[in-house]
């Protein structure tokens, strides 16, 4: 299965010293990941997943990418980007009541993307993928073809961004004892484990799922064995 290659790859590794020693480290123990350099969108480790999403909605015949978020979601700023790239119509469902009197950050850019906005109300990320439903189906009744991305773009296929991620730090620092990541919706840190194992992946829960951590396992699990496959599609 191939995936729409959207940055180059690999990002590079850079040494904080400084850091390192403030947290109590020797100066050449602590790396960071610079994925916030792949450079579409403004930069950001989603596109990662991302490339996968993006190929299979093309190969379904889709020519709209609906997803979900908060108003300053660094996963719809990459969605809409990747779908601008992609040729691609973006529908964002966010979460808030209605745009703020000077929207800032994201929202210029899903803005400046070409996304259009549906405010969903004060939902929950479970309440935002349900209401995103109805939004595929009207946008099937118009004659367009929606392909939903679901919450932070993860589930087990989506995750092999982060195995490959996984890869490039092993050729980049063989040595490599811990990767610490934020677990969000599960993605990052599955394909992390499915590269490097459980014993040198550190999940950090953010909150944003009420058990993540089953979520990644879930998601591992998928990955590395034979289930791995299918698609994220809107009902019709």
């Amino acid at each position: 299965m191939a995936k729409v290659a959207l940055p180059a790859w690999p990002t590079p590794m850079e040494a904080a010293p400084r850091l390192a020693v403030e947290i109590g480290l020797n100066p050449d123990d602590l790396w960071i990941k610079r994925d916030d350099l792949t450079g579409l969108g403004g930069g950001g480790n989603k596109v990662r997943k991302l490339e996968w999403l993006v190929a299979g909605a093309l190969r379904a015949g889709a020519d709209t990418l609906v997803t979900t978020g908060g108003p300053q979601s660094n996963h719809a700023r990459l969605t809409a980007a990747a779908g601008a790239r992609a040729g691609l119509n973006v529908v964002l469902v966010i979460h808030g009541s209605g745009p703020p009197d000077e929207p800032g950050g994201n929202l210029l850019l899903h803005a400046a993307l070409a996304a259009r906005i549906v405010w969903a109300g004060d939902a929950v990320p479970a309440e935002l993928a349900r209401q995103a439903q109805p939004i595929c189906a009207e946008l099937s009744g118009e004659g367009a073809v929606p392909y939903l991305v679901p919450f932070g773009g993860s589930n087990a296929l989506r995750a092999r961004g982060y195995r490959e991620a996984g890869e490039e730090i092993l050729a980049q620092q063989p040595d490599v004892r811990h990767v610490a990541t934020a677990l969000g919706s599960g993605g990052t840190m599955a394909g992390l484990v499915a590269a490097l194992g459980t014993e040198r992946v550190l999940g950090i829960d953010v909150g944003a799922l009420s058990d993540a951590g089953s979520v990644a396992a879930a998601f591992t699990s998928e990955l590395t064995g034979s289930a791995v496959g299918g698609r994220t599609a809107c009902t019709k």
